[in-house]
């Protein structure tokens, strides 16, 4: 009875799992999106015939938009269509950046193959466009089928449309338009800036220029139109030249904001920034240039929002400083991040894919450079302005800039002199925290190795002994696993306390692990001295804890190496106080053992 129920279930599942042919008729008649069944191969490794095999297993896509972000291996579509007449229609995919599309065809004359995408040779797409398109060849009520498999290693955007052949003629009038406008209006900008450069010798105009060329490959790679027009013979540039062009792109834009806003008058705290996040974005460079292209992509969008959110701000930080120009640059920023947030979320699969997502940086970015190129208009404007009071008012104003020179020389020494102050207690407060257990205010790990490092000096200098006493706690995991990690750390600081109480004014404490200690003790030898440290140590350690109303009681396992005259290796002295550490372990804990090879 139980199989026969399985059974049911699973035909139900195969049977709701499989949609009716899609009906092609008319112009605009279907969204195939309700239809379109997908199935996952993540390494990629699935042939045609084996995909054929499993159509069982294919199901409803999770997304209603196809919408993947970054990811390995392949995906598989399967849809079926009927047309009402023989006619031709196309199969669009709408995100032009999608790496390798193959196109399986079957119906009562057999199995077609078509490829396409950005990766493709021209000369091997089903259709030279800057979008993967397929024709469909549809005979009058004859069910079709087709199998898509889909590789990129940029976002996985399967958004697409089944149009007939006008529609599909006059959107590809539509879509080859608006990339037109855009590029004319780039390369405009950009001739315009170029020109105000090589008449002004101003690196502003030179980080703009700049800005708009990379900018402009990152999107001709990104909407296709790199591929056909630009590097046609280069496919793997074409990939690569997306996260390189937005992120070469992302640096110039720092260097622009800080000449622009002339953030080192205005904002200095932002200019000390924005240094480093030029830095930051100048690796990213490198990154996109040469890690693989998927992990580029991820770092491009990350690193796009960083850069746009800082600008924003930093432009925001200028209009309230009343920096020249900077409500006009804080407003055009505004646009650019909001279209680099939502391309950025969209390639990472968080938001739909439909027209304003997919193009949003584009639509963001044309927005962005056209406002900045009127702030630039407005400053050459004033430059001109500058340069004419300028002359007219040099001589009276001479006195007025020696004076203001030493005021501002003044306020740079005081501001040196508060910086330097600043950085000696930064450089105190570092040194501590480099050489002090956070918890115990014991030396830690660094200060260990250093002072034993002298002390052996010392020791070798002098003739003289040094031990060393590597202390480990009985019975400490059980007060994390009963009370908690909090009463753990409480314990380990009273254990610290003890300890000081325990040993000579001149003995160095260390904490160098969870709950390991070491004591480096100089002029210290095997004898009554030793005997009555040790004893102490042991004693400290086993009088009782207490968390509440609960008492701990713990034990010390002590390891005790000593060299003469400092002729042992602290490495080697370490490793024979932690192995006669273990032998007091071993010989029933809470006791010391004195390591043998320097006995």
């Amino acid at each position: 009875m139980r199989a026969c129920w399985l059974s049911l279930i699973v035909f139900l599942w195969s049977w709701t799992a499989q949609a009716d042919p899609v009906l092609l008729q008319g112009a605009g008649c279907c969204d195939p999106r309700q239809d379109i069944r997908v199935l996952s191969d993540p390494g990629g490794a699935l042939s045609f015939s084996q995909v054929r095999n499993l159509q069982a297993d294919f199901q409803m896509p999770l997304r209603e938009d196809l919408s993947y972000g970054y990811r390995s291996g392949a995906i598989w579509l399967y849809l079926q269509v009927k047309s009402t007449e023989r006619a031709r229609w196309w199969w669009l995919f709408t995100y032009p950046s999608l790496d390798h599309l193959t196109l399986y065809i079957e119906n009562s004359h057999g199995i077609r193959q078509f490829d396409s995408g950005d990766m493709v040779a021209l000369s091997s797409r089903a259709l030279v466009h800057r979008q993967a398109v397929f024709p469909l060849d549809l005979a009058a009520d004859e069910v079709t089928t087709l199998w898509l498999r889909v590789e990129s290693q940029g976002s996985m955007t399967l958004q697409n449309q089944l149009i007939n052949n006008d529609e599909f003629i006059s959107l590809t009038a539509d879509a080859y338009l608006a990339p037109a406008l855009y590029f004319g209006a780039l390369l405009a900008l950009a001739g315009y800036n170029l020109l105000l450069f090589l008449v002004l010798r101003e690196k502003v105009f030179l980080w703009y220029v700049l800005f708009v060329l990379w900018f402009g490959v990152g999107s001709a790679s990104l909407n296709g139109i790199g591929a056909i027009y630009l590097w046609p013979g280069a496919l793997e540039l074409s990939n690569r030249l997306l996260p390189l062009g937005f992120t070469v792109a992302a640096l110039m834009a720092v260097l622009f904001t800080r000449a622009f806003l002339d953030t080192a008058r205005f904002s200095p705290a932002w200019d000390k920034l924005l240094r480093p996040l030029s830095t930051l974005m100048l690796v990213a460079v490198g990154f996109a240039a040469w890690m693989p292209v998927q992990q580029a992509l991820i770092v491009m969008s990350l690193i796009g929002i960083v850069a746009v959110l800082a600008l924003t701000l930093c432009a925001i930080q200028s209009v309230l400083n009343r920096a020249p120009g900077a409500r006009l640059f804080a407003l055009a920023w505004a646009m650019l991040l909001l279209g680099t947030i939502v391309m950025s979320l969209r390639n990472l699969g968080l938001l739909p894919s439909n027209f304003f997502t997919i193009n949003a940086m584009q639509l963001g970015s044309a927005l962005e450079m056209l406002l900045v190129s009127f702030g630039l208009a407005a400053r050459f404007n004033q430059l001109k302005l500058q340069h004419s009071q300028a002359q007219q008012q040099a001589l009276d104003a001479q006195q007025q800039l020696v004076q203001q020179l030493r005021e501002h020389e003044n306020q740079l020494a005081q501001k040196v002199a508060e910086r330097t102050a600043e950085l000696e207690q930064m450089n105190e407060k570092l040194q501590r925290l480099a050489t002090t257990d956070p918890l115990t205010g014991l030396a830690n790990r660094n200060a260990m190795y250093q002072q034993l490092s002298q002390a052996m000096a010392r020791a070798k200098r002098q003739g003289s002994s040094l031990a060393l006493l590597y202390l480990d706690l009985d019975g400490f995991k059980t007060v994390n696993d009963q009370f908690g990690h909090l009463a753990g750390d409480k314990v380990l600081f009273e254990v610290s306390e003890r300890l000081r109480d325990a040993v000579r004014e001149t003995d160095l404490i260390c904490r160098i692990g969870g709950d390991e200690f070491l004591l480096i003790c100089e002029g210290l030898t095997q004898g009554a001295i030793l005997v009555q440290l040790t004893e102490r140590l042991l004693q400290h350690v086993q009088q009782p804890f207490y968390h509440g109303t609960a008492q701990i009681r713990l034990g010390v396992s002590i390891g005790v190496a000593i060299s003469s005259a400092g002729e042992t290796a602290a490495e080697a002295l370490i490793d024979a106080a932690d192995r006669a550490m273990y032998d007091a372990k071993a010989a029933g804990k809470n006791c010391v053992q004195l390591a043998s090879d320097f006995a």
